[in-house]
């Protein structure tokens, strides 16, 4: 009896099981690299972002804070001031003690973001970026952007320089 439908034998139904092998493993490698690629153009960097944000107000600035060891949440910027650079250590920031200030510019508010930790948070580094000309256990931090989301950019990276690792508690 005919149904309309044959059974493939033999090799037709290995070919066919080779056929759908292949392109399983074909969408799985699209799904991993799909959510890396959004519309041909490339997935924004959430803690680059924070980043530039708390120092800059922007989310991409022209010559922003470079990060130089995304695993211990290491900065590095120029200093808009003077002749010089700044390292900041954002993993060693106290933030359950940090405090926002607000200052006064005729009617405009500034932020300040004030920080300390146990170990050096800033360095001042000369133009080479390796001569270390000072540093400190506390930083005023300018936050030039909005505050509100200031305080979420640095959310993210608190969040993102989390130290897992247990502290001593005879340290």
């Amino acid at each position: 009896m005919a149904t309309g439908w044959a059974r493939p034998t033999g090799g037709a139904f290995a070919r066919r099981g080779a056929r759908r092998l292949v392109l399983m493993a074909t969408a799985a490698a699209v799904g991993v690299i799909a959510p890396q690629v959004r519309g041909g153009t490339p997935v924004p960097d959430l803690f680059q972002q924070a980043v530039n944000y708390v120092f800059t107000g922007k989310l991409d600035p022209q010559g922003g804070p470079e990060i130089v060891d995304r695993a211990a949440c290491v900065i590095v910027m120029r200093d808009p001031r003077f002749e010089r650079f700044i390292r900041y250590y954002l993993a060693r920031f106290k933030m359950d003690t940090a405090r926002f200030t607000k200052k006064y510019a005729g009617t405009q508010e500034l932020y300040e973001l004030d920080v300390e930790g146990d170990t050096p948070v800033i360095e001042y580094l000369a133009m080479d970026k390796a001569t270390i000309l000072q540093r400190y256990k506390s930083a005023q931090i300018p936050l030039p952007g909005n505050i509100e989301q200031a305080q979420k950019a640095l959310r993210i990276i608190t969040t993102q320089c989390k130290s897992d690792q247990p502290k001593s508690p005879f340290g």
